[in-house]
């Protein structure tokens, strides 16, 4: 095996894990919230830590492998479309993290504890707005990255 395969392999794989995680994300809050207030509100937490457990690693890891990549590809450089819409994407998905996920959850996760039904929707709605976003993006960028657009 290639050094170019195994950082292939860790590029997908954690590519595969934040469309998987946002998958989860989309679906599990109605769940939560069937299971009672307090389930609700501990997914949301635990949501909203997922930022820089999880997401922010992961995008960590995409962004050095995609990097590494280029660096000993004598096929592709950082001017290829698809490599500049990968950062891109990378980036977007960090900022969303950090200033709409992690404090929309926070506030989620309080309106549900206050019974505040306004703000509960209001998080929420934001929080899956965005989860739309990011996971469209995510999938754009997988689907540049399998054409090799502009390669």
């Amino acid at each position: 095996m290639e050094l170019r395969d195994v950082l292939l392999t860790l590029h997908i794989a954690a590519a595969g894990t934040w469309l998987g995680a946002n998958i989860v994300q989309a679906v599990a809050p109605s769940m939560a919230a069937k299971q009672g207030p307090e389930a609700a509100a501990g997914w949301y937490r635990v949501a909203g830590r997922l930022s820089g457990r999880l997401y922010m690693p992961v995008g960590i890891v995409v962004a050095a492998t995609g990097i590494w990549m280029i660096l000993i590809s004598e096929t592709f450089d950082f001017s290829s479309v698809f490599v500049g819409i990968g950062f891109v994407v990378v980036i977007i998905g960090a900022l969303l993290g950090k200033f709409v996920f992690e404090p929309g959850s926070e506030r989620a996760a309080a309106a549900i504890e206050s019974g505040d039904q306004t703000a509960i929707r209001s998080a929420a709605s934001r929080i899956a707005t965005f989860g739309a976003i990011d996971t469209l993006l995510v999938l754009l960028a997988i689907t540049v990255m399998v054409l090799k657009l502009g390669a």
